[in-house]
């Protein structure tokens, strides 16, 4: 995996973790237990409109959210960590000048150290194939006049 695909699955984490929030499943509650929780396609789409398998999207999403999530964790140096987070997977993204500022660094050392922490994700994140990291867009099917329509 190079570094630009990297970066595209960092821009599209919060996409990710929203759409396995929202396939229905198990998650983590703000008490840390694990709970059932339906999904908004649950409630918006009956089960039968489609032949689109949501568990096999589930699986994918899950997969990819778990793996950056363990990768930044578990591979990144705190500095990188923080860096990663502030710039990709916090709800209010920052560029690495307003990163520089909020760490008091030079924003020569942030830049530095986000280039380190993407090659070392490239390499974390080596098993995911590209045609995996594709997101399924259900919105056509929220559309007023949208009707299922078997394939050809």
């Amino acid at each position: 995996m190079d570094n630009n695909q990297v970066i595209k699955l960092l821009t599209d984490y919060r996409s990710y973790k929203f759409a396995l929030n929202n396939l229905g499943g198990m998650m983590i509650d703000s008490e840390m237990q694990w709970m059932f929780k339906m999904g908004i396609y649950d409630e918006r789409v009956r089960s039968r409109l489609s032949n689109h398998d949501r568990t096999s999207d589930q699986s994918r999403y899950s997969r990819i959210v778990t793996l950056l999530e363990s990768a930044v964790d578990f591979i990144l140096s705190d500095d990188q960590k923080t860096i990663i987070q502030l710039k990709y997977m916090d709800r209010n993204k920052l560029n690495l000048s307003e990163i520089a500022d909020r760490l008091h660094k030079d924003r020569k050392t942030v830049s530095t150290q986000h280039k380190k922490a993407i090659n070392s994700l490239c390499k974390a994140m080596v098993p995911l194939k590209q045609d995996y990291m594709e997101i399924t867009n259900f919105d056509h099917m929220f559309d007023p006049g949208w009707e299922y329509k078997e394939p050809a």
